[in-house]
């Protein structure tokens, strides 16, 4: 039995700078926009509509991000944390922890708010990093 996850929804403010964010800073594009019975829906990634990405929803009213106790929403591996970084700063990000290292695996990460406060966790795996 295979099972992949398709999916994370990030209820958003603002669902422009959203996306804005996510294409600038990983290179993210939009995999479908659309509605459900009025309610928008947009979903982006770095892949394909059937590969794992984030479905980006408005906030109810009244509403706030699912932003709890200062743990990360989302993990992100990407090939190279400095070209990453770079693409954050451009687009106005910065981290608030890190760079990074990880003495044991070789694993470089830092950490970055996206524009409603959801903590993203970028990392670059080291080369010590067991497969199991």
């Amino acid at each position: 039995m295979t099972t992949t996850i398709g999916r994370t929804v990030l209820l958003c403010h603002d669902l422009d700078a959203s996306a804005a964010f996510w294409a600038d800073g990983f290179g993210f594009r939009t995999l479908f926009q659309g509605e459900t019975e009025g309610f928008p829906l947009l979903h982006v990634g770095p892949g394909r509509v059937d590969e794992p990405g984030l479905w980006l929803v408005p906030l109810p009213e009244g509403g706030a991000p699912l932003v709890r106790h200062g743990l990360p929403n989302l993990v992100l591996y990407v090939d190279d944390l400095d070209a990453t970084l770079a693409r954050l700063a451009a687009a106005g990000v910065e981290p608030f922890v890190g760079p990074d290292a990880d003495a044991e695996t070789g694993d470089r990460f830092a950490h970055v708010h996206d524009p409603d406060g959801h903590r993203v966790v970028v990392v670059q795996l080291g080369t010590t990093t067991d497969p199991a």
